[in-house]
């Protein structure tokens, strides 16, 4: 029987990976903060990493713990908004159930250079839940495009 036996703990470490050498991965992380990494992935490596020095070298070390509740199911209100960033002319396009409603400037936004590249990750649910954002952004388009995305998305008045 021992042969076939299994070494769950190593196994689970091997699944749910917690560090990485950090010349391993480093054209795959971007920094956060001071000493703070995450994954350029939209994975759940995406959380956030703290870099960590040994005497073997430098290590990127999860700094989130794994939900024990993984296995619940939740009801979720789908997104039907999206942010797309232009990283060039650091514009946003915002889309509404797949359809383009209004291009803007990053910097009319008030967005920090910085911070623009995030903005496409929190951005729809912040529009999904807030209808004075929702409202400002529409008033951005010109009267007769506005009338016209009313009338086709009567849900975001």
């Amino acid at each position: 029987m021992s042969k076939f036996s299994l070494d769950f703990n190593s196994l689970n470490t091997q699944i749910n990976k917690k560090a990485y050498k950090l010349s391993e991965v480093k054209d795959r992380i971007e920094k956060v903060a001071f000493d703070v990494v995450r994954f350029k992935d939209p994975d759940k490596a995406s959380e956030l990493w703290q870099v960590h020095s040994a005497d073997d070298g430098d290590y990127i070390v999860a700094l989130y713990e794994e939900d024990k509740e993984e296995n619940i199911k939740t009801a979720s209100v789908k997104n039907n908004w999206e942010v797309e960033i232009n990283k060039i002319s650091k514009e946003l396009h915002f889309y509404y159930k797949g359809e383009p409603i209004v291009k803007m400037a990053s910097n009319k936004l008030g967005l920090p250079a910085e911070e623009v590249s995030m903005a496409a990750s929190y951005l729809p649910k912040k529009l999904s839940e807030n209808k004075k954002l929702v409202n400002a952004l529409l008033n951005e388009l010109k009267p007769d495009v506005k009338k016209q995305v009313i009338n086709k998305f009567p849900e975001l008045v």
